[in-house]
């Protein structure tokens, strides 16, 4: 499956507001289509947060810059 977006996402002080709203937002900067942006948000959030973070690995191409 093609990554939708790409993020940097600190490993310290990251909470799920925090990793959510920098997926959405790298999302529709890169131009991705608004239903394939809702389904990710909407299966992201159907966990904890470790479940959040596989989520965003397998829809997010995810960087460790920010740390």
């Amino acid at each position: 499956m093609k990554k939708i977006a790409t993020i940097d996402l600190p490993h310290k002080n990251a909470n799920a507001f925090e990793v959510l709203a920098r997926c959405q937002s790298a999302a529709e900067s890169a131009g991705a289509e608004q239903a394939r942006i809702q389904t990710f948000l909407e299966d992201a959030v159907q966990g904890d947060f470790e479940y959040l973070l596989r989520v965003v690995k397998t829809h997010i191409e995810v960087s460790s810059a920010g740390t």
